[in-house]
Order: C-alpha cells, then structure tokens, then sequence
C-alpha cells in the first residue's frame, strides 16, 4: 500500500515539475539559457530526465548509446580530506597525474559531435580548480560544443577566490556546485579535514556580491550524522545570500567508504520511501551504466563513478571512441546482469548503497 501510494506522489510530482520548469527563475545564472531554469527544486529532477532515457532506449531496442552526463579527471588530485569520501586511502595514493592535452582534446572533439551528452563536467574524484588549465579547457569544450550542453564543475570551494571565478566564468562555466556540508566551522572541521573554513567563507562572501547572471551556482550539503542537525540553518543563511541549495545523502562509493555505517543518519520515513519509488519505478536498472560515464586522467574509463577503487575498467580513450566504450561487448554483458538482477556478478555493484538504498534494487 505505502509503495503504490509512494509510486503515485513520485508520478505526479514529475508530472508537476516537468510543466514547472521553463517557468522556474533561478537565483543566479538567470541570463544563461542553459541554466535559469535549474533551482535547488528541479536539479534533482533534471538529474532524473537526463539519465532516463538512455535506460528506457536500451532496455526496449538494445540501442547504441552515448552518456547523457561524462565526467572527466584533468588532474587526479584533492586538497581535502573529507569523511564521505575515499580519496586519501584510494587516488592520493597514486602518482600526481595531469591528463595530456592531445587525449582531452580528443574527448571534446567526439562530445561536440554527440547530441545525446547534456551535460559536460571537467571534474572526476578530484578537486577541479587544483588543474591551472580548467580555464582552457573548459574554453576548449565550449568553443565546438552543441546549444544545450551544459558545463558544471563541482569543488570543495578553497580555491575558488573572485579572480578564478571571474576566469571560470569567462572561460563558459554554466554551473558551479560548491560542496560545504556545514553551518559552523566546529562542524566543517569535521567533516572537511585539511581545508580552511574562513578561506572558504570569503570566497563565499565574494561570490555572493560577484555577477552570478550568466552562472548558476548551488551550495552543496551533503546529510551525514555530523551535520544533520545544521542544516536548516545553512539552507537558511545561504538562500538569504542568494545561493540555490542542494542537500542530498551519502553513498559507500560502491563500498569504499571507510566508517560508513557511523555516519549514515537515521533516515526521515516519507523522503526515504519517495527516494526508493522513484529509484523502482522510472529506472529499476542502475542509471550509472547506461547514462554516465568518466574517463580518468591517463584515458581510461572505469564502469562507475562511484567505483573508487576501478574494478571494472572497459577500456581507453586513448585507443577507442568513448561511444565505442560505452557500447563494448563487456558492458552490454553488465547490462543484460543487471537487467537479469545478477548486481552480486558485478564487482562494484556488490556493496553498493546507492542501488540498494536510493534505487530500492534488490540484493539478487
């Protein structure tokens, strides 16, 4: 009974938000065409139409695909050290790698051909803004992309002072998604180790008296048991200073993150199990490997996003198209399991918390 009821609110909701939408004005990026429309009520749904279609299109004709969304790694470094994510036990471990300008340039120009990409994100289980060249490559992209491709970096905020954010803009950026996860700074030195809150909050402080018209920008917060209990009043003083807010909650990257169950929050009832029938009844299949890919900074492109540890890598950008990629016989093999519900055949879908916890997919 709970779950029809839930199928019911999540269809009509939808129905709503898609009719909504070229109505909404969005606090900042207003004057960009690609981007006044997303507010911290229709990103979530944006996420959604962007990644349906690819699942909807393989799964009644087995058609070719291409990603709706491709996130790439510049640079395979961050300057934090945050409880929700895996990076200093997993990428710091690596060498301090750059991605060569021939194979970046190789991406963007099989991209600007590719109608189906929405959505551009020179970023990837990094800090974006540690890359001196983001500026040109984001330039780059922007030079041959199609109208509708949007580019949107996410980043921990440290580095993004008014010159930088005066280039980024610039440079095309359409969105910048801040991740800050705090009210106070007793609470960012929780759960952001390594970075400064006071630099942080004057970059804020610019950007919120900067011109934001032709770039939207959202402040980011991620729920976890250290910070449950601020976010109200985050979402409060930050939409006062004219930012959108997202809140989402945490995953286990596909089981990589350490401590995870402690930091998971009790979960409200009624927003989990709307979550969950929207999961069931618009995907059922994991969107990740039909609608998203990312290719990390030496070209090769791993199955998830979410997969910090690259246990599944189906090839490289070096020596294949990216569509060539995403299309291999290997992946169609990961497709067809999950379409058969074999998730414990997959190596990073094993433990993953997104599938079982977001997507109400079940352990078969």
């Amino acid at each position: 009974m709970i779950d029809t009821l839930m199928d019911w609110v999540v269809a009509t909701a939808l129905w709503g938000m898609q009719r909504l939408y070229p109505l909404l004005r969005s606090k900042t990026g207003y004057d960009n065409p690609r981007t006044r429309h997303i507010t911290g009520l229709s990103y979530p749904a944006r996420i959604f139409w962007m990644a349906l279609p690819n699942v909807v299109k393989w799964f009644e004709t087995r058609a070719t695909l291409f990603p709706a969304v491709l996130q790439v790694q510049t640079i395979n470094r961050c300057n934090g050290r945050c409880g929700i994510c895996p990076y200093s036990y997993t990428i710091h471990l690596q060498q301090r790698e750059v991605m060569d300008d021939a194979v970046y340039s190789k991406i963007v120009a099989e991209c600007a051909r590719e109608g189906d990409l929405q959505e551009f994100m020179p970023m990837s289980k990094n800090e974006p803004l540690l890359d001196p060249k983001l500026e040109v490559r984001v330039a780059e992209f922007k030079a041959v992309a199609l109208p509708h491709q949007v580019v949107e970096i996410v980043t921990n905020g440290s580095a993004l002072t008014p010159a930088r954010f005066a280039r980024l803009a610039e440079s095309g950026v359409d969105l910048i998604s801040i991740s800050l996860n705090a009210a106070t700074e007793e609470t960012y030195k929780k759960v952001k180790q390594g970075l400064s809150w006071q630099q942080v909050r004057r970059n804020l402080e610019a950007l919120a008296a900067a011109d934001t018209s032709r770039v939207n920008i959202f402040l980011r917060y991620v729920k976890q048991s250290d910070n449950l209990p601020e976010f109200k009043s985050f979402a409060t003083h930050w939409r006062q200073r004219g930012f959108n807010i997202l809140a989402y909650g945490i995953n286990n990257r596909s089981g990589t993150v350490r401590d995870y169950a402690r930091m998971l929050p009790a979960r409200s009832l009624f927003p989990h199990y709307l979550l969950r029938a929207l999961g069931r009844r618009f995907f059922g299949l994991c969107p990740y490997a039909f609608s998203v890919a990312h290719v990390l900074r030496n070209g090769d492109v791993p199955l998830c996003a979410n997969d910090w540890h690259n246990r599944e890598i189906l090839g490289n950008v070096r020596y294949s198209t990216l569509r060539e990629i995403f299309n291999s016989p290997r992946i169609q093999e990961i497709r067809e399991l999950m379409r058969q519900g074999r998730y414990a055949e997959i190596a990073p879908c094993r433990d993953c918390s997104y599938r079982k916890d977001w997507l109400n997919i079940d352990h078969r």
